[in-house]
């Protein structure tokens, strides 16, 4: 039982009888046992090293245990120490194992996906392989039109995985891409918008990611690049950070912070964060179940709430009160 911790089974026997012994001394724990005196003094002395006994010498030396609640549990915590440092080399090692494969064969940097059935399963299994983090960049067109979400990222968020995803605004003017990613905001997930992605991107714990490489004359993506850890899988992180930073938040989830300003009311805040993506009238009016009457009646109010005379300066306004 006590192996995982470094004890021997003749020095857990040997804390056994220590346990139930007022003292010990090396001959008594040797008849008690039968071993040779040797091994008796070896296990006594490795017992007392580990922090588990105190010797009290004298002519024989005498033995007694520790509290085993302090000296098991300072055992335990040494050996999650240890264990700890070895984990926190692990990427290390395996970055120079990586390197020494991708000198000996660089193919083995990047690896070529065809076929949407394909694609679609080799990003699931990359995402059911989170463990920490994952990265995406989203936009039209999809490989298969009528999967609107994946099971794969449901169940990453909810094992505790961070998901960070940038989506192109066409994808709020889609009412079920949408929906769904109002789903996914509510299940974890942060979003934010942009005018535009520079591609259709997914990295996991910011060391493999799959993009697409090529598109059908139908506008599906047919061909995809698995990237293994290297320098090119950490560039593909940076470019997502950079465009991270200027993307704008989009339904925000019901439990984020309230706005600083009061009077701000959540429908208020949610108009103003699809008007900041660029969005077009339409597509907000339908996002938000509104007509165009009192969509414009909104927009109205909030410029002139704002002392705006632009939407663009709406939105900087906003920005400045802390409401985005």
């Amino acid at each position: 039982m006590l192996e995982p911790v470094g004890l021997d089974e003749v020095a857990e026997r040997a804390y056994g009888v220590m346990l139930r012994e007022e003292q010990l001394t090396v001959g008594h724990l040797a008849g008690l046992l039968d071993l040779a005196p040797a091994r008796a003094r070896q296990a006594l002395d490795g017992l007392v090293t580990a922090g588990l006994a105190q010797c009290h010498p004298g002519r024989p030396a005498r033995y007694e245990p520790v509290d085993p609640r302090t000296g098991l549990t300072g055992l335990i915590r040494a050996r999650q120490r240890e264990l700890e440092r070895v984990a926190a080399s692990v990427e290390t090692y395996a970055a120079d194992y990586h390197e020494r494969k991708l000198r000996a064969d660089p193919r083995l940097l990047v690896e070529v996906i065809e076929g949407p059935n394909e694609i679609t399963r080799r990003v699931g299994s990359l995402v059911n392989s989170a463990e920490d983090e994952i990265l995406a960049f989203d936009a039209p067109p999809y490989v298969s039109p009528g999967d609107t979400t994946s099971p794969s990222e449901r169940a990453a968020l909810a094992r505790g995985v961070s998901v960070r995803a940038a989506y192109a605004t066409e994808v709020l003017a889609l009412p079920e891409r949408a929906r769904v990613l109002r789903e996914m905001i509510a299940l974890g997930e942060q979003a934010r918008v942009l005018p535009r992605v520079p591609t259709k991107l997914i990295v996991v714990d910011r060391r493999e990611a799959i993009l697409p490489l090529t598109g059908s004359d139908a506008g599906q993506r047919t061909t995809a690049a698995y990237v293994r850890r290297s320098g090119l899988s950490d560039a593909l992180v940076e470019l997502f950070e950079a465009h991270w930073a200027v993307a704008t938040p989009v339904f925000a989830a019901a439990d984020a912070a309230e706005p600083v300003d009061p009077e701000i009311s959540p429908e208020d805040r949610a108009l103003l964060q699809l008007l900041n993506a660029g969005m077009k009238d339409e597509a907000i009016a339908r996002q938000l179940d509104l007509s165009q009457r009192t969509f414009r009646r909104r927009i109205a109010h909030l410029l002139n709430r704002l002392g705006a005379t632009s939407r663009f300066q709406a939105g900087t306004q906003a920005m400045r009160r802390g409401w985005l």
